[in-house]
């Protein structure tokens, strides 16, 4: 890859970075909100804005889905070997395992010291290690809550071998690659409605079929950049339409409660085309997202992960301990400096050196697939 789609997939990363910064924003939100209403009662303006940064998981699996999607779509394409399982399996567990771990545990000794309501017992660790969580009603939206959306992204890992294998049936076609996408997106729309019509508990809605529109978003703008780059005309024009389908969808959901058939069914449908074409433009067309790449948007970036991971962690700790600000700039601030260093932490001396090692097993992979092998003649 050359140094601009480098420079791309920094971009987005910066993208990543700041979609963890907004959920950070909305929890702090959340809790004030509900100090200073006792309640969640009237809101603002400003308070339905930021309501809506809850659309950063939405960006999130649209990320995923884009990124991941690649590789199969190049063995469908005939340029690389389809992605052998075992590497796969390693990268996918080196990215997620070792920061997840790590927060599970802090979590887990944190709320026991705190005795605070969200604790787990040490016979339900196993259910969270495995990314369980979400499917067991005594375990759900325990320790971390966030951490619900790890079990939808590690279910999609295991999935997306099983897509590839069709993706690697339906050939280079664009229109049979994009059909793919389209065939997943229904389903989860099926699952949805069917999930609406027949009032199935949480359990069996945090999970990827629900999901499955977001994460197809992402998988069509793979197919449809494979190979092309974009004008930066086209790629302005898919900025500014994409960021109005997502201020629509907020607005959509925010005046009218979410609570339609349509809303319920489609949930966040709009955004998640809205962020794949920002990220179509981002990826595909020479842009100049120097707001993206800068420093301290690539800071966030790098520690996305545990911040997400960690910051729900630092509010619980600051209530608890009575030290939670009235005034949410205070709040807001006061959770980063609690986050920030902890998420270092995690990715200097839990996650890159991890990564680094599944490289350094890639590499010695590749280079014995290249040596040529010695053949012996019988006699």
């Amino acid at each position: 890859m050359g140094r601009e789609g480098t420079a791309r997939l920094g971009a987005l990363d910066g993208l990543r970075g700041l979609a963890a910064l907004g959920i950070v924003v909305l929890h702090v939100w959340m809790f004030d909100h509900g100090d200073a209403n006792g309640g969640f009662g009237p809101q603002t303006a400003a308070d339905m804005a930021i309501n809506e940064l809850r659309l950063g998981v939405v960006l999130f699996f649209v990320l995923s889905g884009f990124l991941l999607y690649r590789p199969f779509l190049a063995a469908a394409h005939g340029e690389r070997p389809f992605p052998a399982l075992r590497t796969y399996a390693r990268r996918r567990a080196a990215r997620l395992l070792p920061a997840y771990w790590f927060a599970l545990a802090g979590s887990f000794a944190l709320l026991a010291w705190l005795d605070h309501p969200l604790r787990s017992d040490p016979g339900q660790l196993p259910v969270f290690m495995l990314f369980g969580q979400n499917y067991v009603a005594e375990t759900a939206k325990h320790l971390d809550p966030p951490m619900w959306t790890l079990a939808v992204e590690v279910s999609f890992y295991a999935t997306l071998p099983l897509v590839g294998f069709l993706a690697l049936r339906a050939g280079p076609r664009r229109a049979a690659q994009l059909a793919l996408c389209g065939g997943l997106a229904v389903a989860g729309l099926a699952y949805t409605a069917c999930s609406v019509a027949f009032a199935w508990p949480w359990t069996a809605t945090a999970t990827l079929p629900i999901h499955l529109t977001e994460f197809a978003a992402g998988m069509a703008v793979a197919v449809l950049l494979h190979h092309r780059a974009l004008a930066r005309r086209t790629g302005i024009a898919l900025v500014v339409a994409g960021v109005a389908l997502v201020l629509g969808d907020a607005a959509w959901h925010e005046l009218t409660g979410g609570t339609t058939g349509a809303q319920r069914i489609g949930r966040d449908l709009p955004a998640a085309i809205g962020f794949a074409l920002v990220v179509a433009a981002v990826a595909g067309a020479p842009l100049r997202s120097r707001a993206l790449v800068a420093a301290p948007v690539r800071a966030l970036g790098t520690l996305s992960y545990a911040i997400y991971l960690w910051h729900y962690l630092a509010i619980m700790y600051l209530r608890a301990r009575g030290q939670w600000p009235v005034d949410m700039a205070e709040a807001l601030l006061l959770t980063l400096a609690l986050t920030i260093p902890v998420s270092a932490l995690s990715w200097f001396a839990v996650e890159r050196p991890v990564l680094r090692w599944a490289r350094r097993r890639d590499r010695v992979r590749r280079h014995r697939a290249q040596r040529p092998r010695l053949v012996t003649a019988e006699t």
